[in-house]
């Protein structure tokens, strides 16, 4: 049961609640993650809630913001009913910034923020920006969120929440990746939105945060709302036994005594991108914290122990053995155990489940005759489970389907179950509730208690004091302060903090420079048709001055329809490849379309030849929704299903013309072939489209949602994007452009032939690569996918009049595609 006990104050609240929830109830299978729940935030008011990993705060949140749907109950904002749609939520008033920033990587800053906001101006988005961000986490508006920082990424997603204007605003653990001054300014945004009337529903494990700035509190436990009271009721002491069900006792160990022994790890005057000239002597049963205002080095430095980061200076030892290479197979096989903070990003293969997590640690101990023991790996796993309290019904669980807490229990886990030398961490406790940080502290005093050495980096000073025997404090690369023994406390190395005054290197130890301007072109999305289209004419040219015959408006004409049916192939295939799929179809679609032309469009039309054309191309749009409809309906995987109809299509072709027939009008033929000059008329409408498909996917909402859908599919549909709507499009797109380039080999070929165009599949996604596209989704280009288009048919025509074979088109075409894909790639991680 329900257990609300609000005070005098609380029962004296006259306004109404511009959100309430009334016995809300939710379940995933036989767990109950929501038990009746009544929650109300009124409007100017700051309503705090607290509970441990798996109390069910993910849960109610996301079913207030639209994203879940509740069993039972009723959920209200400003008086009307929520529905379960995040983008019809959002129209309501209610907002909401997410512990994992709902971001699309491969979009720019602003294109996020207009993924809700669709009409937002530059303008509107630097105000936004400028008044939730501060100094140390700037951005500019064109850069692509996957280059931000973690902290920034959050500072985008709370500057996003509020470019609806909302009256409710949800802040989940908003502060995780902040230090104090980012802190102080979010509490100061918080204090501005509250006199402008707007309630904050604020979750977050850092009590001492929630006790600065709630009015009221209500702390959830196992799906149940356990108790509301105001802030200025109740005690961080009484919180904690309300959130664990028992009094919480001693959060930290006691700590070991002065270390001794030799150093099991040794950095000297040790240097790398964002450190420099750093010196460390970790002994056994030491923990040694680093600390310092974010982005000043300490983490990089970790990472560089970790061998993840290179070294460029300095030396670096494990034991006896001196390390050279950034190597972290090495690092790990000297005794070096490594926890990230992005545990998502870098620590755990979300789609396993715990056992196989638990067991990618120990491969070699769990395995025989290098195959992996089941049984062994099981076993390993139930250990680490029981001993860290993992809240899952078994180690079959998936990783996905846990709780942040308990995930980073599971990566934790892993690490410690390894037994290290070194055990490296970072934000050891990041999204762990009180209730569990205890038990976590205890297992890495407790590791550290046999012998091993611990680094730590934490943005908590509460943590660093009570968990570290000594601290190293970082300011612009550089270890300003050693603290040890009692000097190890919030207060020192906050003032270390403020009286740092060293200057960040030049060299291995700066900044990192930023990109050159002709690199971030490069790495553009518009950067590859550049580049194509220059090599394009040198191979024209060159061609041209060694046989003076390629030059005349007939060969330039047929290139240019060549050129124009593989851009629409490349077109049909972009539609779908920027969702993050592929469309092997295309080819054989593209074919179906040349056999149906022999019916429909032959000298006497029956329906005539534009209601004919029509009709293939609907033909050809309609199978493609089809097929959209398995993929997103069904959950189908794209390639699956593709490869399915690839097969399929060519068999229909193969019944309706059994062998090459059926001629194809002159009138239609001459129609698409006619030309002004060496340019076919057809040919400038394509590159025109081009145009305008480009503009389509860069500023329109539809556009922006197919790119945000393909970069994060699980982000996007946080913010209330369709991800069957989208799917669905773009396979429909997909048919419909193959129609249209059927229609153009149909021009070429001029008879019903059912093996034509079942090689432009291939040579379409060639194109599309060419142009630069990102084969996960997200990043592409209409118009670097026709000039991808231009250069691969450029080298086949020019071939024959270099009297080279056609094997070589293979060749080079192949070596081109090979060598762009690796250039884009390592052009836009430098520009990141």
């Amino acid at each position: 049961m329900t257990i609300i006990q609000p005070i005098k104050q609380a029962m004296e609240q006259v306004a109404e609640p511009v959100l309430s929830l009334s016995g809300v109830t939710k379940s995933f299978g036989s767990v109950q993650a929501l038990k009746g729940i009544d929650f109300v935030a009124y409007s100017g008011e700051v309503h705090a809630i607290v509970g441990e990993n798996g109390a069910g705060k993910s849960t109610l949140i996301n079913c207030a913001a639209g994203v879940l749907k509740p069993d039972a109950g009723e959920i209200q904002i400003n008086g009307s009913m929520a529905a379960d749609s995040p983008s019809l939520v959002r129209q309501l008033g209610l907002s909401v910034a997410f512990q994992h920033p709902a971001l699309s990587p491969d979009l720019t800053v602003l294109e996020n923020l207009r993924l809700v906001r669709p009409s937002l101006t530059r303008g509107e988005a630097n105000t936004i920006l400028s008044r939730v961000t501060t100094e140390a986490l700037a951005m500019t508006l064109d850069k692509r969120a996957g280059g931000l920082s973690l902290a920034q990424g959050h500072v985008l997603e709370i500057a996003r929440a509020l470019t609806s204007q909302p009256s409710v605003l949800i802040l989940d653990e908003p502060t995780e990746p902040f230090q104090d001054p980012e802190v102080r300014h979010l509490f100061s945004v918080i204090a501005d939105l509250k006199k402008s009337g707007t309630a904050i529903v604020y979750i977050s494990h850092r009590l001492h945060e929630v006790m600065s700035i709630a009015d009221r509190i209500s702390v959830l436990r196992d799906g149940e709302m356990i108790e509301t009271r105001m802030a200025a009721g109740i005690t961080t002491t009484e919180i904690i036994d309300l959130i664990v069900g028992r009094p919480l006792g001693q959060v930290f160990p006691q700590k070991a005594g002065k270390a001794s022994g030799d150093p099991i790890l040794t950095a000297a005057t040790l240097s790398g991108r964002g450190f420099s000239d750093v010196t460390l002597d970790l002994r056994p049963g030491e923990i040694v914290g680093l600390a310092g205002v974010d982005g000043q080095g300490q983490r990089e430095f970790l990472r560089a122990l970790a061998g993840i980061n290179e070294i460029t200076s300095g030396s670096l030892r494990i034991g006896r053995d001196t390390v050279r290479a950034s190597n972290v197979a090495q690092f790990r096989a000297l005794g070096v155990g490594f926890v990230p903070d992005d545990r998502h990003k870098e620590g755990l293969a979300l789609p396993f489940s715990i056992r196989e997590n638990e067991g990618l640690g120990q491969l070699k101990e769990i395995s025989v005759a290098g195959i992996v023991s089941g049984q062994r790996e099981k076993k390993l796993a139930e250990e680490i489970h029981a001993s860290f309290r993992i809240k899952a019904p078994s180690v079959q669980t998936t990783v996905a389907s846990l709780s942040g807490g308990n995930q980073q229990k599971v990566l934790i886990g892993r690490e410690i179950a390894r037994k290290p030398r070194v055990l490296l961490i970072d934000e050891p406790t990041k999204g762990v509730d009180v209730g569990s940080r205890s038990d976590i502290y205890g297992k890495i005093r407790g590791l550290a208690a046999d012998g091993a050495g611990v680094v730590m980096a934490s943005a908590d000073g509460v943590e660093i004091e009570g968990l570290c025997d000594r601290v190293l404090v970082f300011s612009r690369g550089a270890v300003i302060a050693e603290l040890t023994g009692a000097e190890v406390n919030d207060e020192r190395i906050t003032e270390a903090n403020l009286n740092a005054t060293g200057v960040r290197q030049n060299g291995s130890g700066g900044e990192r420079k930023k990109p050159h301007g002709l690199g971030v072109f490069a790495a553009s999305d518009h950067g590859p048709a550049a580049l194509l289209l220059i090599l394009s004419i040198l191979v024209a040219c060159g061609t041209q001055w060694l046989n003076p015959s390629f030059f005349t408006d007939f060969n330039l004409s047929s290139i240019a329809l060549l050129t124009t049916v593989l851009g629409l192939a490349a077109f049909a295939q972009l539609f779908v490849m920027l969702t993050g799929g592929i469309d092997l179809s295309v080819g054989p679609l593209a074919g179906l379309a040349v056999v149906l032309a022999s019916f429909l469009l032959t000298e006497e039309p029956q329906f005539g030849l534009l209601g004919g054309s029509i009709l293939i191309v609907l033909a050809c749009a309609v199978f493609g929704l089809l097929q959209g409809a398995l993929v997103e309906l069904l959950r189908l995987p794209a390639i699956v299903v593709t490869l399915a109809t690839y097969t399929g299509l060519q068999g229909i072709s193969l019944t309706l013309r059994p062998s090459p027939d059926g001629t194809i009008g002159d009138s239609f033929m001459s129609g698409i072939q006619y030309a002004i000059g060496p340019l076919p008329v057809v040919s400038a409408l394509v590159i025109l489209g081009g145009f305008v498909l480009e503009h389509f996917l860069l500023n329109r909402p539809i556009g922006r949602a197919l790119r945000a859908m393909g970069s994060n599919p699980k982000a996007a549909g946080l913010i209330g994007i369709d991800r069957v709507k989208i799917g669905v499009m773009a396979f429909t797109l997909s048919g419909l452009f193959a129609g249209l380039a059927g229609l153009l080999m149909a021009s070429q070929v001029g008879i019903g032939s059912a093996t034509t165009g079942v090689n432009y599949t291939l040579m379409g996604v060639t194109a599309v690569v060419l142009g630069g596209t990102q084969i996960t989704g997200g990043r592409g280009s209409f118009v670097a996918s026709l000039c991808g288009g231009l250069f691969v048919q450029t080298i086949v025509s020019a071939l024959p009049f270099l009297n080279l074979e056609a094997v070589w088109q293979y060749w080079i075409v192949g070596a081109c595609t090979f060598a762009a894909a690796g250039l884009f790639a390592r052009l836009r991680r430098k520009s990141v």
